[in-house]
């Protein structure tokens, strides 16, 4: 108790010890508050491309090229290449939508296609997908004219974005019910196709990777791409409804008299009729398809999608599948990478900054120790071990970055809210994509606050080993000839 009152009234007694305290406070109070802009802004980054396009965690083949949900991002060859699929598909669906950690998914095809109108050819990347699933997961899409297509309806949806652009390229007013001609590229060939729009959605936060995306129903990118359909498994029909003529001993007999079917025409109508309900299942068992490039997952409220990507590459890797788990900012291209990188390198020159100021900081620290030398052998001479100088020491570092500390964390949370209460927004299109939307949202968090005052204590730390190594080193005898 002695030795704290001691460490206390020894910097009440110092000036600078109110100038430390500041400087500190200030530092921690800019760290704070750039957290709270980072954590604010990587989750609205975050929230605009999972809830427009990319879920949480997407399940994709694996490539020895980039692959988004775009498609191959290699450059120049990107638009030629063939995108392979998920193999083997249903397996890889089944153990994924069997866990616990996901709340829905569905599936996607992407293709690379070109709008044309007359001349004009507008370059446009499809999502294959079934409307009410994607939907329901990109809560970031808003339909404002039309409705989405039906699973049994061939359909195109296309953003608001797309639609300005070609009403302001072409003169062309594309909305629900117009046609559009799509036309593909298969190496030396084209493919044309027709599709119906039925939908204009628009996006929550805009961003450039959007203007080209086109929704619309597999089978039509199945179609432009040539990829043949496939139906989940063999089709097991029964053989009393699938066999007609294995009652006959010849061929001739199937266009022998009505004697040959029973001597009546209503045998004949009675195997006949059993033919619709094969022909439904089989349309039954082809509307399931495995020809897919992604599964897109959304996870329930609260999952770690990092450790669900751990957990779905673990079991890949063991069942030998050719697929891999990605999050949404690989799934999202290099479009998303470009902006991450974009604000690591920020975070980096802050980092800096602020280390700049704590080293400012740490040396003023040795500097009071080390003026303090005369007082250090003074109390030497009278009879103090190093056990309390260098408790002494720590007491009075640890006061004074703790106080600075909490002063710190309250000014970086005042500083937060002006920033709120300011509504600072956003026109610039770079600048929406690198804070996640048009207006600055910052959020401070108890983690922040707690990397707040873990660096003061660290800070405390480094700030007492060199000083109180200097202040034991130093010989009482020397000291007091200083005196």
């Amino acid at each position: 108790m002695f030795t704290l009152r001691f460490a206390f009234k020894n910097i009440i007694s110092r000036k600078s010890s109110f100038v430390i305290i500041l400087f500190i406070a200030f530092s921690i109070a800019v760290m704070v508050i750039a957290n709270a802009v980072f954590d604010g802004t990587g989750n609205g980054i975050e929230k605009t491309f999972s809830s427009s396009f990319t879920g949480d965690v997407v399940v994709k083949p694996v490539t020895d090229f980039s692959m988004s949900l775009f498609g191959d991002e290699t450059p120049v060859t990107g638009e030629l290449s063939e995108l392979p699929r998920i193999n083997p598909y249903s397996n890889v669906y089944d153990y994924v939508k069997s866990q616990s950690e996901i709340k829905s998914t569905v599936s996607q095809l992407t293709g690379q296609a070109a709008i044309k109108f007359d001349s004009l050819m507008k370059p446009a990347v499809l999502f294959g997908v079934d409307s009410s699933n994607y939907l329901s997961i990109m809560d970031g899409i808003e339909i404002i004219e039309g409705v989405p297509y039906q699973p049994d309806q061939k359909g195109l949806m296309i953003n608001r974005t797309m639609q300005k652009q070609l009403l302001d390229e072409a003169g062309i007013e594309i909305k629900p019910g117009s046609e559009l001609q799509l036309i593909s590229s298969n190496g030396s060939s084209y493919t044309l196709r027709g599709g119906v729009v039925t939908a204009i959605y628009d996006y929550q936060v805009h961003n450039d990777l959007q203007d080209n995306i086109i929704l619309c129903e597999p089978e039509t990118v199945r179609s432009l791409l040539g990829i043949e359909s496939m139906s989940t498994g063999p089709l097991n029909i029964d053989k009393n409804d699938s066999v007609l003529i294995d009652d006959f001993d010849d061929i001739d007999g199937m266009f022998g008299e009505d004697d040959v079917f029973g001597n009546s025409d209503e045998s004949f109508e009675t195997e006949v009729t059993e033919i619709p309900e094969v022909l439904e299942e089989i349309q039954s068992t082809e509307n399931t398809q495995t020809t897919w490039n992604y599964i897109i997952c959304k996870l329930n409220p609260g999952e770690n999608p990092n450790r669900f990507v751990k957990k779905l590459n673990k079991y890949f890797k063991e069942s030998e599948y050719n697929v891999v788990a990605v999050s949404w900012r690989a799934a999202a291209g290099m479009s998303a990478q470009y902006v991450y990188w974009m604000r690591l390198i920020f975070n980096i020159g802050l980092i800096l900054l602020i280390g700049t100021g704590f080293i400012v900081v740490n040396n003023t620290l040795v500097i009071a120790a080390m003026d303090r030398t005369k007082e250090t052998g003074a109390l030497r001479a009278i009879g103090a071990d190093r056990k309390f100088i260098a408790i002494e020491y720590l007491l009075e570092t640890l006061m004074l970055t703790v106080t600075a500390g909490i002063l710190g964390c309250l000014i970086g949370m005042l500083g937060n809210q002006i920033l709120v209460n300011a509504h600072i927004t956003f026109s610039n299109s770079y600048l929406v994509q690198l804070f996640g939307g048009n207006q600055l949202k910052t959020t401070v968090t108890l983690t922040n606050l707690a990397s707040g005052m873990l660096l003061s204590l660290l800070l405390a730390v480094i700030g007492w080993l060199y000083p109180v190594h200097i202040a034991l080193d130093t010989s009482p005898v020397v000291a007091m000839e200083h005196i």
